[in-house]
């Protein structure tokens, strides 16, 4: 089965196969499809949790799950702030699940939305740190940096499990 994009994805598949593999290879990636039902496992059952706890909160979202800048209720409403987390944290488990179903049916198709998902936020990261070091000046907090360093670890290790299902009739 072919998969989507094939014409963007097969010729960067197969000119850079070796570069992926090596990369693949790695110490720290080689366990990726471990690691990969672990993340996958751990966001289903975190997601649904959250959806189940908003859901008991009512239509409103008590004090502690309003964001700070948030609580003035001036640039959204509560209800909409409970449903646009709603809608997110649905998202986010279907995601997870896709990664799930991409490892047990090892169909590289399901890999594809937490693929480019995550490179569209992480690339949006990057845009945002450099935009302000330009502005800022180098000005960072550690947690938010090992927080992109772990969606971009996160990311390499789904690309790798992605990269290790892609066969050759694939792209």
């Amino acid at each position: 089965m072919k998969l989507p994009f094939y014409t963007i994805l097969g010729p960067v598949f197969k000119k850079n196969h070796k570069s992926i593999r090596d990369l693949c290879g790695c110490p720290f990636l080689c366990f990726s499809p471990i690691y990969v039902m672990i993340l996958g496992t751990l966001g289903v059952i975190l997601s649904i949790f959250d959806i189940v706890r908003i859901i008991k909160c009512g239509p409103v979202l008590p004090g502690y799950l309003v964001r700070e800048r948030l609580k003035t209720g001036k640039l959204i409403s509560p209800e909409a702030e409970r449903d646009c987390k709603l809608i997110c944290l649905v998202l986010s488990a279907e995601y997870y699940l896709f990664l799930l179903i991409g490892l047990s049916t090892k169909n590289p198709i399901f890999f594809l939305p937490f693929l480019i998902l995550y490179a569209v936020i992480i690339s949006l990261e990057a845009i945002i740190f450099f935009i302000r070091a330009i502005m800022e000046g180098m000005e960072y907090k550690k947690t938010g940096l090992l927080m992109s360093m772990f969606m971009v670890y996160n990311w390499l290790s789904v690309f790798c499990t992605f990269a290790r299902v892609v066969t050759g009739c694939d792209v």
